[in-house]
Formats: C-alpha cells, sequence, structure tokens
C-alpha cells in the first residue's frame, strides 16, 4: 500500500480565492477532531462523505492531514482512485466565523480566528469552493457575492488609528507622552510628531507584532518536534536493552508527551535485560562461554537461551566435555 501523502488544509502564508489569509493557530480543531469527516465538495449529505482525515496536525504555519477513504463504498473508489494516483490532488476547508474576527491588519486582510468543520475533496481550490465559509454559527454557507462585498468592505476602508480618528487634518501635530514616544521609535526629545508619522509608527508595529508571533508558532512547532524525537529515541534504547517489548514503545511515547520526566523515571526502574556474557556468574575472561564450566554459571533461562540460539556452540562445548 503506499504511504499516504498529507492534504494541507490551510496554508497562512497564502491568500485564499477571497484574498484573505487565515493564520494557522487561529483555526479551532476541538469540534473538527471529534468527527473529522471527509465529505466530496463541501456537500453536506451522508451520500457525500468520503471517509475523514487522520494525524492532523499543525507545523511551521501549515495545518495537515491525511485522507482515509471508505474504500467498501464503489463510488468513493472512484475519487479515491483519482487522488492516488495524483488526478485530484486539492482539498478546501468548511469553517464557521464571526464578523468581527475578519480584520485587516497593516494592509493585510486576515480571519484571525475561526472554527473547522469539515475538509472536502475538490477538483480546483483556486476557485470559489477553495474555502467554504459559515457566518456567526450560521449552517448555510455564505455565497461567493455575500463573501466577496464582506472582504471588500474591509479591505476598502482606511485603516487608522484612534488618534487619526480624531482629526479632521493629516498634517496636525501630535505631543506625545516620553513613554509613548520611545514605544513607537522616536527619540525622546520629539515629542511633537506628525498624526501621519505616528499612524505609520503604529502600523510598522502591528506587521512586526504579526510576524513575530508566526515567528513564535513556527519555533514552538519545531521545539515540539524536536521533544518528540528525544522521547522516540529513549524509548527505542529501552526497547533494544529489554526493558520494554515493541508493543509498548507506542504508549511510551504518548506518556512520554504527557510528562517526560515520568515516562523516564518509569523506564528507569525496569531492568535492563542481561546479556548471556553478562548473566554468567563468573564468566570467562572475554565473556564468552567457551566450556561446560561457563555454561553452568549460567541462569536456567541463559542456559535455554544459548541452547535454542547458539546450537553450534552448544554442541562444541558438550563434545569437548
Amino acid at each position: 500500500m503506499p504511504k499516504k501523502k498529507p492534504f494541507i488544509f490551510n496554508d497562512e502564508a497564502v491568500d485564499n480565492s477571497y484574498g484573505f489569509r487565515i493564520p494557522t493557530k487561529g483555526i479551532g480543531l476541538k469540534r473538527f477532531k471529534k468527527n473529522p469527516v471527509m465529505l466530496d465538495s463541501h456537500l453536506n449529505s451522508t451520500k457525500h462523505v468520503l471517509g475523514h482525515w487522520e494525524n492532523v496536525k499543525v507545523e511551521k504555519g501549515l495545518l495537515t492531514g491525511e485522507p482515509v477513504f471508505d474504500s467498501a463504498d464503489e463510488n468513493v473508489t472512484l475519487i479515491e482512485g483519482k487522488v492516488e494516483r495524483g488526478v485530484i490532488k486539492s482539498c478546501s476547508m468548511g469553517i464557521s466565523f464571526n464578523r468581527e474576527d475578519l480584520k485587516l491588519v497593516a494592509g493585510v486582510l486576515l480571519l484571525t480566528k475561526c472554527e473547522l468543520y469539515e475538509v472536502s475533496i475538490v477538483a480546483v481550490p483556486s476557485n470559489a469552493n477553495s474555502i467554504r465559509l459559515y457566518l456567526d454559527g450560521s449552517d448555510t454557507a455564505l455565497t461567493d457575492t455575500e463573501v466577496q462585498t464582506l472582504c471588500m468592505s474591509l479591505a476598502d476602508s482606511t485603516e487608522v488609528s484612534p488618534i487619526e480618528k480624531h482629526t479632521e487634518n493629516e498634517n496636525m501635530k501630535i505631543t506625545l507622552t516620553l513613554a509613548a514616544a520611545t514605544a513607537l521609535g522616536f527619540g525622546a526629545t520629539e515629542l511633537e510628531q506628525d498624526v501621519a508619522d505616528v499612524n505609520a509608527k503604529i502600523q510598522k508595529l502591528s506587521a512586526e507584532k504579526q510576524a513575530a508571533e508566526l515567528k513564535l508558532e513556527v519555533m514552538e512547532s519545531d521545539a515540539a518536534v524536536a521533544a518528540k524525537a528525544s522521547i522516540e529515541a529513549e524509548v527505542e534504547l529501552a526497547f533494544k536493552q529489554g526493558q520494554i517489548t515493541a508493543d509498548k514503545k507506542e504508549k511510551f511515547v504518548q506518556l512520554g508527551l504527557v510528562d517526560r520526566s515520568l515516562m523516564t523515571e518509569t523506564l528507569s526502574a525496569i531492568p535492563v535485560k542481561k546479556s548471556i556474557a553478562q548473566q554468567i556468574e563468573t564468566p570467562s575472561s572475554d565473556g564468552e562461554v567457551k566450556s561446560m564450566d561457563d555454561f553452568q554459571k549460567l541462569t536456567l533461562s541463559a542456559q535455554l537461551e544459548f541452547k535454542a540460539n547458539q546450537p553450534e556452540a552448544y554442541n562444541k562445548i558438550i563434545t569437548l566435555k
């Protein structure tokens, strides 16, 4: 079976077909994880359910998931085949949002917060179906015209600071406090500034704040990946040392993700399985079983293991005897 290729649900660095972006960290997944349904082109009916999504994760500004098709349905297998052959490569989110969460931030239209309902397999992601929007918890999706009107109403509005809203003259001067001047990057003696310059500083700080938040999200995601890799390495070592069996590895990894110190303490309490050489009470100089005396110094379990795994060596020491 070919390895599943994850679909990108959302890339926060790319505008969707309506011209706005969705910061991945602002997408609520609580509802979706309870029912990670995969629909055909956002058609909300039981006959258009293609399957579900698994391994849904956020990493470096991307929200991704792997499709699991209902292969027992003949109609679904047709679409599944097109996906596996690379004919269909696109998916689309169905999300609910509140009007006040669609904002113009430093000249960029952002949907800062939303809730993921479903993710559909679609044929063409660049058209209006690249995202299905439900406003204020409604079960009825917005039409293409309604979404465009909402976006245009924000994009056409002038983003201004509270200072600018209270003046009719853009060339007016304003006297800042020392703290405000310092925060905006003006000199300590430059307290009187043009309103336009102050607004420009505020917009720059807003953009820098957004960039810093996205960078922090990437760093936190990278740290989580590194932490999981370290946990998996510790569990793998415990497995190789005979402390746990293969079927327990994933359970210990999950424990480590919740409480790393508890996982380490638990593994430390499990004795390391000794090799045959280590189980000889008074081993030969090189730790090998070379004679019947060496063999008899083994524990009963070690003797049985030696006979089963090294029959030629066992026959040899029997002969020597």
